[in-house]
């Protein structure tokens, strides 16, 4: 199998497209195409970050160029993520990758972000308050308000926004009702 590919840029600042031609030993060439669901901003800001990292402008980085890029884009990756990571998109197994590897990799690094479960934080902060990590428990409305005044000193009115979530009005706080007060 053959892999060749080219970077095709759409006008539209929600999209980019990396066009992937296969051709196998049968003379059959099939067209992949990846959507990239990155804006035109975030690939000017790759492209511009690829370059200040690529020093011998070969048009490809290592996978240590790579962590500097990433970290420089807010990033951080452990060096067992870096490696998954060129692995993952560095076709002609060349140990480096170029732009539009790159952008593949940036790529799956936002999607990744995108499907950690979006409730991981509530989660941690909903144990941390006395419920389960599988979201059952509750939280008790006292405890709560003593988080809220006392641990964080914060001056809302946490009593009146739990009564407005309570609905069942137990005084304890399910994840559901949790995941509400604080969105």
């Amino acid at each position: 199998k053959i892999s060749l590919s080219a970077e095709y840029q759409f006008d539209s600042s929600y999209s980019l497209c990396i066009i992937i031609l296969v051709a196998t030993s049968r003379n059959c060439v099939t067209l992949d195409i990846i959507s990239m669901v990155l804006t035109q901003e975030e690939i000017d800001n790759c492209r511009e970050a690829f370059l200040s990292f690529d020093k011998d402008r070969s048009g490809t980085i290592d996978v240590w160029e790579l962590r500097q890029v990433l970290e420089a884009m807010g990033q951080t990756p452990t060096e067992e993520e870096l490696f998954q990571m060129v692995s993952e998109v560095d076709d002609n197994m060349s140990g480096s990758i170029d732009f539009g590897e790159f952008l593949k990799v940036v790529e799956c690094q936002k999607q990744r972000a995108e499907n950690l479960d979006d409730d991981h934080d509530l989660i941690d902060a909903f144990v941390a308050c006395g419920g389960k990590p599988d979201k059952s428990g509750n939280v008790k409305r006292d405890t709560l308000v003593k988080i809220i005044k006392k641990d964080f000193g914060l001056t809302i009115d946490i009593e009146e926004l739990i009564n407005k979530i309570d609905t069942d009005g137990s005084g304890e706080i399910e994840f559901e009702e949790f995941k509400i007060l604080l969105n």
